[in-house]
Formats: C-alpha cells, structure tokens, sequence
C-alpha cells in the first residue's frame, strides 16, 4: 500500500517511515525541511510540505498524522495554529484516504489516582496547553467522516526508542559526572510507550475487516514503570558505570522552576511538568488489548540495548545531545 507520513523529519515520524517501508509499504514522506536527511531520502518519497497551510491532496491508501508542534513553553497561537489548524488541514487532504490515523498524546489526561481509560479526557481538566490543542485535534479527527474512510486515534505516553531527541536527552541532561539528579519520587509510574508498539497498532487496526468509523485507543507497553528505577538504569548504562541518584525533593524542584524561569537552564519544563512528577501516569490499555487484540512485544527491558548502542554508535552521550536534530535518520540506515 502507498502510505504518507507526516512529520517525517520527526522521530515518530521517522520511525514509522522506516517500519512501513521494512513491511515493504511504498512511503510517501511529508515535512516542512527544504532538505531532509539523506537516509530519510533512501526509503521515501519526501514532500516538503506545510501543515499550517492549505495542502494539496495526499494521493495515498493510508495517511499517518504525526506531525505536531510538542512544546509546553510554545505560545498557544502557536500550538493552536500547528496542532489544530494543521490537524484540520491534513484531514482535508487525505479525504481520499481509505484510513486517517492520528497519533495523539497522553497529555489530554489530567492524572490523578488510577489509571486513566479513553473516556477520561476532558477540555474541562487541568491540561496544559499542548494537551489542550492535542484534544481539540482530535475533535476535528470526530468531524465529517467520510463513508469510505476509517479513523484512528493513538494517545501514547511518553514515546520512546531509536531516535528520540526528546525523553532520552531530558534524563541525560539530568547527570553530572557520577551523578543523576532525580526528580521522581521511589514509588512513582508511568506508562511509557516504544514507538514500534505505535506502529504495532497501527498494523492491527489497518488488519481489521470491518472497523467502524472512529477508534481512540490509549497505547503504551505493556505495563508501566517505576521511573526512579528506570533513570538509574539507563543512564548508568550510557555511562558505562554505575551513578549515584541523588532524589530531588519538591521544595527543591519548586526553587529550581523558579530560578529557570528567571534564567532558562532547561527548555521544555514548566509548573505542570514539575507538578506531574509526584503522581502516578498510568494509561488504561484494556480496550485496545480487547478490540484489536493489542500485545505489545517491546518494552524497555528488550530495547535498552539497541538503544544504548545507536548512541553509542553516534559517538556517545554528548555527540548524540549535538546531533538532535538529526537524531530520527542518523546511524539508522
């Protein structure tokens, strides 16, 4: 089938380019990079291409939406204008698309006590702007279904593997020398969500015979993680020798959200990254697992390694943090 990714210069993006061509699917790659990396090149036919404009129509069977502007700090005309005007845009131009799928976030959920279950998203919550903008696109995605087209909507948690140039560079940022600054609290869980397992259900819900005409599933791993845990793990992996985790306490975080935002130290924190850091965010995957037969194979367990060698690949911890915005093709071809 003939299968046109958005956001293909973009590590979910990137990735499901590379997992659609290795199923042997034709790739259609859209971006708004004058020149993509060259790997992107080998596997693609690229498109530059504006989401924030009026687009031309996708000749394709399948159109993947991954393109999004994910920033807490972007201004929400910024957000409103990529998320959902863009969203807008892309679902007119696939309008001949047999299927539209949209990968979406966890971050319509305000996280409480339990995990949260599909139905739980509100415009109603405590959400960040982001998240507002993600569930105002999915809105779109409800609107005006054509009766030859099937709709998917893909809320993941924290996507992570091969590539990312987000969550892996946040939590190395987080080492000084033999040690890594902690801000999870020992009990704390989150779901996490391999981006192959983004594309696993994707595969199981174009499988379907008869699907109606809108689906939203949450999808992560398999079971979710104890943070704390998972940083030492990893980061002392990529160092190559064990770190010593030093907690940080909430009053602590508090004076350091302060401080940054007198003098920015790190992008992409905010008083709703910080506030989410104390509580459980545990994502309901029983529907999946019960309408699509959802069972993901990937987890951080049997993934760390590969991860682990691609930056080592790249030249190391510091090489890879200099080459993120190539991150999602370098070294992967």
């Amino acid at each position: 089938m003939k299968i046109a990714v958005t956001g293909a210069n973009g590590f979910v993006g990137a990735a499901l380019c590379r997992y659609f061509h290795n199923k042997d699917h034709q790739i259609i790659a859209l971006g708004n990079q004058e020149s993509p990396h060259p790997n992107l090149l080998k596997i693609a036919t690229y498109l530059k291409t504006d989401i924030t404009k009026i687009m031309p129509v996708i000749e394709a069977d399948i159109c993947i939406h991954a393109a999004a502007l994910s920033s807490d700090t972007d201004s929400y005309k910024s957000l409103i204008i990529s998320n959902v005007e863009g969203t807008l845009n892309v679902v007119e131009a696939a309008k001949n698309c047999s299927h539209l799928i949209h990968i979406s976030s966890s971050s319509v959920y305000e996280f409480k006590n339990k995990p949260v279950s599909e139905d739980d998203a509100s415009i109603h919550a405590h959400l960040s702007d982001y998240g507002e903008t993600k569930l105002l696109a999915e809105e779109i995605m409800e609107l005006d279904i054509p009766s030859h087209q099937k709709r998917l909507i893909l809320r993941p948690r924290a996507i992570y593997g091969i590539g990312d140039r987000i969550l892996l560079p946040r939590l190395l940022k987080l080492i000084r020398g033999n040690f890594i600054l902690c801000p999870f609290k020992k009990h704390i869980q989150s779901s996490l969500t391999h981006v192959d397992n983004v594309a696993y259900a994707i595969e199981l819900f174009l499988a379907q015979t008869n699907p109606i005409p809108l689906q939203i599933f949450n999808i992560t791993d398999d079971k979710p993680y104890f943070l704390r845990k998972l940083a030492q793990q990893i980061s002392s992996v990529i160092e190559k020798h064990q770190l010593t985790l030093i907690p940080l306490s909430k009053p602590v975080l508090k004076m350091f959200l302060y401080l940054n935002s007198k003098i920015p130290i790190v992008k992409n924190i905010s008083p709703l990254v910080l506030n989410s850091l104390d509580r459980d965010a545990i994502l309901d995957i029983s529907r999946i697992r019960k309408e699509l037969n959802y069972k993901p194979s990937k987890n951080f367990q049997n993934s760390w390694v590969e991860i682990t060698d691609w930056v080592s690949k790249l030249g190391g911890k510091q090489s890879y943090l200099k080459q993120l915005p190539d991150a999602p093709w370098i070294g992967l071809l």
